[in-house]
């Protein structure tokens, strides 16, 4: 390693340690439990603010990932308490699956089944198990691909369907948010599902898993990418 090379790497480390440590210091719910919602842009907490499943699991696999980044205890402890707030809280116990959205106490504002979510589920829960070896993580991670692939796969056409109601049935409003196309598949979804199932195909070589992450590459290769421009 040059000179050059090993100053930047102290730097970029040095860069995660502040990035981590604003979450670490502003992003704590110690009133209702897990992560405040929001922060505006002083940086004061905006109260009554919702918090997301999508959030929650990034925050999730933020901290399990700087902990088997940098051994780091403090990061494995927030990496706990992110996944016990959203086993909880966000983990529907009734039908299965992640709520979409909650409100600051933790109450369900939101019950859909966003696909994109349940991807960033994976996502958390498979990098929380290769922190912590719960093997109750990985159990959810797999559930969640289970429950991905019983309602949202398309069996006729390929691909997956991106949201479901609470109890999995059928909606007419699949956006992720008012500005996104209502279409019943997109390219956003389908990248975070395949990123989520190589995450989890590493702690959990199953062939299913294997041939669903093969297949969802096929996807991009042949119906995502436009091979004329890239």
């Amino acid at each position: 390693m040059t000179h050059d090379q090993g100053k930047m790497k102290d730097e970029l480390a040095q860069e995660l340690e502040h990035i981590l440590k604003y979450w670490t210091d502003f992003c704590l719910d110690n009133e209702f439990g897990g992560f405040v919602g929001r922060r505006d842009h002083c940086n004061r907490q905006i109260n009554g603010a919702s918090k997301g499943a999508v959030l929650n699991a990034r925050i999730l696999w933020t901290f399990s990932a700087a902990y088997n980044f940098t051994h780091n205890p403090e990061y494995l402890a927030l990496a706990d308490r992110a996944y016990q707030y959203i086993t909880q809280y966000f983990s529907d116990k009734q039908f299965g699956g992640l709520f979409w959205e909650l409100n600051q106490k933790g109450d369900v504002l939101n019950g859909r089944k966003q696909i994109y979510a349940q991807g960033f589920g994976i996502y958390g829960y498979s990098e929380y198990y290769k922190a912590s070896n719960n093997p109750k993580a990985l159990e959810s991670a797999i559930s969640l691909f289970e429950l991905i692939e019983k309602h949202s796969f398309d069996a006729d056409k390929g691909g997956y369907f991106e949201a479901f109601a609470n109890d999995w049935s059928a909606l007419e409003d699949f956006r992720l948010s008012p500005k996104d196309a209502n279409e019943p598949k997109s390219m956003n979804t389908h990248l975070h599902i395949l990123e989520p199932y190589t995450n989890l195909l590493k702690i959990w070589p199953d062939n299913q898993l294997r041939e669903k992450t093969a297949a969802l590459i096929r996807i991009f290769l042949d119906k995502i990418i436009d091979h004329r421009t890239h």
